[in-house]
């Protein structure tokens, strides 16, 4: 008996555990199911992933976690139970949730702050007398508070929370702020091939000043944007009372300096410069090198190069790319990196019976500076010279432009939230460029600007705008704006309803001509559904003239449509099927855009 029951047990212990193929949720009025189920690791089967395997142990932790985010809520008195259909290899879940009744805030109690006022703190938590209690939230503002004391020299600040459940909850909030203390020492651990004064000069915080957190994070941040660091920490110290100061231990791990990459691909699409060519299937191979500590200063170069060819000739290399970067990351004493870059391309396109050729020889040079200001402002600027000489038929010779100075400064102001899933705050770009004037050629100038905006209906559902507006001068109407400087419009990113680059005018033979005046708005109203899915709805609203003399609004084209969003680690992949508009398009079919990330 003995040995059946213990060949019974491991025959059991190795049996393959049942793949979960649905949670059901039931009894669950204030939290919906996605809510409820993005808090849990175990995870059902899906259309693109398998499920996890059932483990009592882990189901029973889970349902734990369930029952502290009800808490959380304050749903203080949640119990939740399973119960299990059991197939063939399969299983189903089924979470029944008493979510029993939901507290309220009664009152605030405060005691121990002296820095900061009871209405500040009051502010910071939102308090309403008879609000729903969530613990979450609260938490979430306490730790708002910590951070608002260390970023004001109190690094020591401690916060303690209580509460009293009776009909309602009453909060207790206990502060011990500690002493106001400046930066003291900054200890650096040394590092092979790094000088410390490289490691210094990225940190904005100095022995005296007061400390503050938001400092030291950008500290961490500019670090790691060097280039050198697998990983940085910045901690902190002794703590000297008499002299009110805290030490700051600066800790680095080096990366690799060196690394050499190679990739090969195919793809279809024109060669490059010859837009009104047919597409061809080409085959690549790219590769680059680089270094990132140069003399050890921190001094970055990368060489990239490509070789392409056109099926059927793929022993004939038809383009081949060369581009070097120099990139000095300080100029004299002000953290402006500088990158250097001398590029050259040439491309040797023809079909086999010479019907269609495409020949461009071209290489310049690039300059660009790069201010950047805690995350939110970036300000760059541009100074490119370039000479091309081409043939051929892909596209008109008096679009082809000989030689090409320019000029241009770019500004980013960024206050979304999110930099992939933006809920509120807004995005403005303006790019001014000079082409000409007195760095000599053909004079022109280019503005392009973008002003995006979101708003946080409800819940996960955002409300976004964008408007977006380019227009070219040229105080010579006999210049022609080179076909790769011009404006275009129509496509994933823009109205949606029209084709890649194809809204605005186009030459006899349907290829897009570009314009020197670009005006589009997009509305777009975004959207949960199921789990990683997501859905939108938009109205997109704009068109492209030749001139600036040409545009009227009778000319304003418009497409509506739907979208679907799939949650991705590298923000949303989406599908976009845009109508457009208008008797002159009725017959018209709708367009249907794949991209990743949103439009705008």
């Amino acid at each position: 008996m003995t040995f059946l029951l213990t060949l019974n047990v491991f025959a059991q212990n190795f049996q393959e555990a049942p793949e979960i193929v649905d949670i059901q949720i039931t009894g669950n009025n204030h939290l919906t199911n996605k809510d409820l189920l993005n808090q849990i690791h175990i995870k059902e089967k899906r259309l693109v992933s398998k499920g996890s395997f059932y483990n009592r142990h882990h189901l029973a932790r889970e349902i734990e976690k369930l029952e502290d985010y009800y808490t959380l809520n304050g749903f203080l008195d949640a119990q939740i139970t399973d119960s299990l259909s059991i197939g063939e290899g399969t299983i189903i879940i089924v979470l029944m949730v008493e979510e029993g009744k939901q507290y309220y805030l009664r009152d605030v109690t405060l005691s121990g702050n002296s820095v900061f006022s009871e209405q500040d703190y009051l502010e910071i938590i939102e308090f309403q007398a008879g609000s729903s209690f969530n613990t979450f939230k609260i938490r979430e503002s306490l730790i708002e508070m910590l951070t608002l004391y260390q970023n004001n020299g109190y690094p020591l600040i401690n916060i303690q929370d209580s509460v009293v459940v009776e009909d309602s909850v009453s909060l207790y909030i206990k502060v011990k702020e500690g002493p106001k203390l400046n930066i003291g020492n900054i200890n650096f651990e040394a590092v092979e091939q790094i000088q410390s004064h490289i490691i210094a000069r990225e940190l904005i915080v100095d022995s005296g000043e007061v400390f503050n957190l938001a400092n030291i994070e950008e500290s961490k941040r500019r670090l790691y944007e060097t280039s050198l660091f697998n990983s940085v920490n910045i901690s902190l110290g002794n703590v000297n009372l008499d002299s009110s100061t805290i030490d700051i231990d600066v800790e680095v791990i080096p990366a690799k300096f060196r690394a050499f990459d190679m990739n090969m691909g195919v793809k279809q699409g024109q060669p490059e410069g010859s837009i009104k060519s047919d597409p061809e299937l080409s085959i690549g191979i790219s590769g680059s090198w680089y270094h990132n500590n140069l003399f050890e200063q921190g001094k970055r170069v990368r060489i990239e190069t490509k070789i392409s060819s056109i099926h059927p000739l793929i022993f004939i290399p038809q383009r081949f790319n060369f581009d070097f970067f120099y990139v000095e990351p300080w100029l004299s004493k002000l953290r402006i990196p500088l990158t250097i870059n001398p590029f050259f391309w040439f491309v040797d396109y023809a079909k086999e019976d010479q019907s269609k050729y495409f020949n461009n020889l071209a290489y310049g040079l690039r300059a660009v500076m790069t201010y950047r200001w805690f995350r939110t402002i970036k300000i760059q600027s541009l100074a490119e010279w370039s000479r091309s000489k081409s043939s051929g038929a892909p596209t008109e010779e008096e679009d082809l432009y000989q030689e090409a100075r320019k000029i241009g400064f770019k500004l980013i102001w960024d206050k979304r939230d999110n930099y992939f899933y933006p809920h509120h705050g807004f995005k403005f770009e303006i790019e001014p460029a000079m082409v000409g004037y007195f760095l000599g050629g053909d004079d022109y100038l280019q503005v392009e600007s973008s002003f995006s905006s979101f708003w946080n209906l409800f819940g996960d559902v955002v409300f976004a705008h964008n408007v977006n507006i380019a227009v070219a001068y040229k105080p010579d109407s006999t210049i022609i704006i080179p076909f790769a400087k011009r404006f275009f419009l129509g496509g994933n990113s823009s109205v949606r309803g029209f084709e890649q680059r194809m809204l605005g005018p186009i030459d006899g033979d349907g290829a897009p001509l570009g314009g020197n005046l670009r005006l589009y708005t997009n509305f777009e109203l975004r959207f949960p559904l199921y789990s990683i899915l997501g859905g939108s709805l938009f109205l997109d609203m704009g068109n492209l003239w030749s001139e600036i003399d040409d545009a009227t609004m009778s000319d304003v084209e418009m497409a509506v449509g739907a979208g679907i969003t799939i949650d991705t680690p590298i923000g949303p992949a989406r599908i976009d099927y845009g109508i457009p508009l208008g008797t002159e398009h009725a017959k018209n079919e709708g367009q249907t855009h794949i991209a990743i990330a949103y439009a705008f």
